[in-house]
């Protein structure tokens, strides 16, 4: 399970908690559970109408009549009948609790919270209003008043669970982990054997960018989960962690499992997300075929497809199936065309194709941006060679000997250019030094050989 499927898990078991809790307290109104409600603990009127004031036998009548049709859903009625009692008697908190319980079950959370104000101030024993006004503070996102709701129950009851789970959906909502985490082990220590909460602290530790102990966390999950069909998310979650540290075998395991539990017609995203992680961990670890074999479903299923297509013509590339690297590189700078990532894989994958035009293309892009630099001066001196531009030859290979690539190569080239420029001494100073610094036996030769024609 990661952050974001913890968030939706959350914000929809608060948002059916809330109304439930609104039922819970209408329910309690009805029988009379509430302390500061003796006065209408019935449905029925247990007076003698002559011993009550006409105000307040019509606000019971009315009342009962009010919370019949709550019971039935006829919210409407339920609030006529319930004005009228408010207009009769306006000291009353029951009567402001049946109202706010109407006003939260249609969602009208501004006067759920103001009737529910009301009450507490007529009978501020009433405490198990702040639960409820707190989850409708946190629906409205009126985190500071709902957190104020949340600290006051948890005053009365540290082992309210659903308050310590609605808490730690506002500490993750603002990026306040370390709260968050001590909340979330408040919860183990309630449920040792709830999975979820061990999901939830390896998503925050996830968040946190603690990877390591997130894994320990996600592992848990699983030694705790009942249904293994859950266990998927899991997969994912850990997955991603693994490819985070950049421990790629591992995160080939996950997202491997994660992508055996998970059918072909549901969580696209998630799927494609898997499929593109996976490809790229295949391509750190040299499995190429496996690697474009993934990044092609990421982009089947839409996944950042130029993102994806950018990847798998790295791996196409190191396969050297260079027409099919070009092919998805030019995907992505076609959309991104400042992003010089690309670049030297394009100037390569063109200069081993032999459309050495595109070569300098790409070759000269990298200079200008100092990428590669000496990849790309010695190719695009060996173009300038080939193409008896003896000059730029010289320059580039004289840029690719000072940036310690291909050093010996580079000098011998540059020795070649030279020596068609008609430099005899300088082609002849280049060869020496190659005699001097290359190990490769046939070069050393090829150097010597040249000496020896210009002595």
């Amino acid at each position: 399970m990661n952050i974001s499927t913890i968030k939706d898990v959350l914000k929809k078991r608060k948002q059916v908690l809330a109304l439930i809790l609104a039922i819970i307290v209408m329910l309690s109104i009805v029988l009379g559970y509430l302390p500061g409600t003796y006065m209408f603990s019935n449905n029925k009127v247990t007076k003698d109408p002559a011993d009550e004031s006409t105000a307040t036998h019509n606000a019971n009548i009315l009342l009962a009549s009010s919370k019949e049709k709550f019971l039935n859903r006829d919210f409407q009625g339920a609030l006529d009948d319930i004005n009228k009692a408010i207009d009769l008697k306006d000291d009353i908190a029951e009567l402001y609790l049946l109202r706010g319980s109407i006003f939260a079950n249609t969602k009208k959370y501004d006067l759920s919270i103001q009737d529910y104000t009301h009450a507490l101030t007529l009978t501020p024993a009433l405490t198990d209003i702040y639960e409820i006004r707190g989850h409708l503070y946190n629906e409205k996102k009126d985190y500071v008043n709902a957190l104020t709701d949340y600290d006051k129950v948890l005053q009365y009851n540290p082992s309210n669970g659903e308050v310590l789970l609605a808490r730690v959906n506002i500490f993750i909502n603002q990026e306040q982990y370390e709260y968050a985490l001590k909340d979330v082990n408040t919860l183990l220590e309630l449920e040792p054997e709830n999975s979820t909460f061990y999901s939830l602290a390896g998503d925050v530790y996830s968040a946190m960018g603690y990877y390591d102990k997130a894994v320990d966390y996600y592992s848990s999950t699983l030694e705790h989960l009942s249904d293994p069909a859950d266990r998927k998310n899991v997969y994912l979650a850990i997955g991603s962690c693994s490819f985070n540290m950049e421990q790629y075998e591992n995160a080939v395991e996950y997202y491997s499992k994660y992508l055996e539990s998970t059918s072909n017609n549901e969580e696209e995203v998630d799927k494609g997300k898997a499929c593109f992680n996976r490809g790229v961990s295949y391509i750190q670890l040299s499995k190429y075929e496996e690697a474009v074999n993934d990044l092609t479903l990421a982009i089947e299923l839409a996944y950042q497809p130029e993102l994806s297509a950018f990847q798998r013509g790295l791996a196409y590339y190191m396969m050297e199936r260079y027409e099919e690297a070009i092919s998805d590189l030019e995907n992505y700078t076609s959309t991104y065309p400042e992003n010089s990532d690309p670049w030297i894989y394009l100037a390569l994958s063109f200069y081993n194709i032999e459309d050495y035009d595109s070569a300098i293309t790409y070759f000269e892009k990298c200079i200008n941006a100092n990428i590669m630099l000496g990849e790309s001066n010695y190719y695009l001196a060996t173009i300038c060679l080939n193409r008896q531009q003896f000059k730029k030859a010289v320059e580039h290979y004289t840029a690719s000997a000072d940036l310690d690539y291909q050093t010996d190569y580079s000098i011998y080239n540059r020795g070649v250019a030279y020596l068609n420029l008609n430099k005899k001494e300088q082609a002849k100073k280049d060869f020496q030094q190659v005699v001097k610094i290359t190990k490769n036996t046939t070069l050393k030769k090829h150097a010597k050989d040249a000496i020896s024609k210009l002595s």
